[in-house]
């Protein structure tokens, strides 16, 4: 008889949608819940929207606008208030093509749209042209990685639909050249994990500011440099320098005292807490294209979630470690090379190294289990939590745990910068 924790844990998964931009629009959210590291879905499908729901003002960055909050709703749920616990400003309920019923169903989409919500159909299935559904949302999502009909039926249905004035939401984007089929077909929000892949580039050279922040980031890769190496790195950056002081006066740090030197930021803030932060700030500066916003929100919360699972499975010694696996396993996608080329100008561990390059090893179920989260396959990732033979109910913990650290860390940073600013800082 499988044996009952003590208490319930509510577990909130999320992909990131998109725009045409690469700029984040929205996040999908996948409501799990976790016993003895089995993960299944509530025989009630309207308790389980709402789970999602409660999760919400959790999710700092999700619930704050722009950002939508996708959310499934069966059908039941949709003849509840269930999807006005939060307002049409945060949550964007998304429809099955199989739920249209009778004149009820259709009434309460009605009353949603009456409320001022945006709609989204998830077609799965052929519908007809004139199916009333298409009348009450204004966002359609069609599957890339299994198309209907085909790319053939795919392009048709596509233009039929950006013909009724639908915004085309494509989802399940693993690839750019799937990226830029969907874009030619007249889709302009995109989910899926194609932006966590490196694009290919003819001699990608690294500037001048990278190779700069590159020799911090590699100071930083250190359990604690001494102070007098890690005063002179900020120092050598104007940038950085007034950012770490902005920052340590401001009441995230909540420091007693104003700093005046880097020196005394430094000795104030103390290394484990100044380090963390230092590092998410080096890898946003070396990043500034607009994808990579997502990818530092994904990387930072890599690193924690595996930091806080170290310290919950008594791996304290191997936290260091591990927080460095997450923050840099998406390099090669953040910078546009390979993970090779990264690793050549940091100087770490040879096992780290060969765990971010890929090689069978103590870090690969660890990488594993994050992929598996983010792609919502709740099996693979029950799986690998065996592996690490990871307490009940800390996978959930730290994950939630970890993207509210992440989106508390992220608001601290300035927005990238783009077009012209961005070249002009490269």
């Amino acid at each position: 008889m499988m044996r009952q924790p003590h208490y319930e844990t509510l577990f909130v998964a999320r992909q990131p949608v998109l725009d045409a931009s690469l700029n984040t629009w929205g996040y999908f959210h996948f409501y799990r819940r976790c016993l003895d590291h089995t993960y299944s879905e509530f025989s009630d499908p309207v308790l389980a929207t709402l789970s999602v729901i409660q999760c919400l003002p959790a999710c700092m960055d999700t619930c704050a606008q722009p950002h939508k909050a996708l959310i499934h709703l069966p059908g039941p749920a949709v003849l509840t208030a269930v999807p006005k616990a939060l307002g049409p400003a945060c949550v964007l309920p998304v429809i099955a093509h199989d739920d249209l019923g009778d004149s009820t169903y259709l009434e309460a989409l009605r009353s949603l749209r009456k409320d001022g919500y945006e709609l989204a159909l998830d077609l799965t299935a052929p519908m007809p042209p004139d199916s009333p559904l298409f009348e009450m949302v204004d966002i359609v999502i069609l599957d890339m990685r299994d198309p209907l009909g085909g790319i053939k039926g795919l392009s048709s249905m596509a233009k039929a639909l950006a013909a009724k004035g639908l915004t085309l939401l494509a989802k399940r984007v693993e690839s750019h050249e799937t990226e830029a089929l969907a874009r030619s077909l007249g889709f302009s929000l995109f989910s899926g994990y194609f932006f966590r892949e490196p694009k290919t580039l003819v001699q990608r050279k690294v500037s001048a500011a990278e190779t700069t922040r590159m020799n911090l980031m590699n100071l930083l890769s250190q359990n604690e440099p001494p102070t007098d190496m890690l005063v002179n790195a900020i120092e050598a950056d104007a940038s950085v320098s007034y950012r770490v002081l902005a920052m340590l006066n401001s009441a995230h740090f909540g420091l007693l005292k104003k700093v005046s030197s880097i020196r005394q930021a430094v000795l104030l803030a103390g290394w484990e807490h100044l380090c963390a932060w230092l590092r998410v700030m080096v890898m946003a500066d070396m990043t500034p294209s607009s994808k990579a916003r997502e990818l530092l929100h994904l990387a930072a919360q890599r690193a924690k979630f595996f930091e806080l699972l170290a310290v919950a499975s008594d791996r304290r010694d191997e936290a260091e470690s591990l927080f460095l696996l997450g923050l840099l396993s998406l390099m090669p996608a953040m910078l546009d090379m390979p993970m090779d080329s990264v690793l050549s100008r940091l100087s770490l561990d040879d096992s780290l190294s060969a765990g971010l390059c890929g090689c069978n090893g103590p870090y690969t179920p660890w990488l594993g289990m994050a992929q598996a989260i983010e792609n919502t396959q709740w099996e693979e990732m029950a799986e690998y939590a065996l592996q690490l033979s990871l307490p009940t109910g800390s996978v959930a913990d730290a994950y939630n745990a970890s993207f509210q650290w992440a989106d508390k860390l992220l608001s601290a940073l300035p927005a990238p910068a783009t077009g012209k600013d961005a070249a002009h800082r490269n």
